[in-house]
């Protein structure tokens, strides 16, 4: 919520089915005004992502989808097409405590152009 004069300003909230899943929680000061990139870690779930233009269910408030954004409002990055075009996903797994993000950051450094 980017609106100074809502009492929620520079918060991000949560709804699940339409209705608020948790209070709204503060943008760091830091974080204000800047690109937000959301990220979802889950287990054991199937997760649906609705980007618009309309909310799957109605929602207690007028707000904008992701589809329906002003160019001014959100940051665009041009995705390199590869040569023979066929793009490639890399998934990786790991277990927690066991070098998992070492390896993302030595992958990421061998492999710049995975973004």
């Amino acid at each position: 919520n980017m609106d100074e004069a809502s009492p929620n300003a520079n918060t991000i909230s949560i709804f699940k089915d339409g209705v608020r899943a948790c209070e709204p929680q503060a943008i760091p000061e830091k974080l204000r005004g800047k690109t937000l990139f959301p990220t979802i870690t889950y287990k054991n779930v199937t997760l649906q992502v609705n980007f618009g233009p309309i909310p799957l269910k109605e929602l207690p408030f007028k707000c904008n989808m992701l589809a329906s954004a002003a160019a001014a409002d959100v940051e665009l990055a041009e995705v390199p097409k590869p040569s023979d075009g066929k793009y490639e996903v890399v998934f990786p797994v790991g277990l927690p405590d066991q070098g998992y993000f070492d390896w993302v950051d030595a992958f990421l450094e061998k492999h710049p152009d995975y973004i």
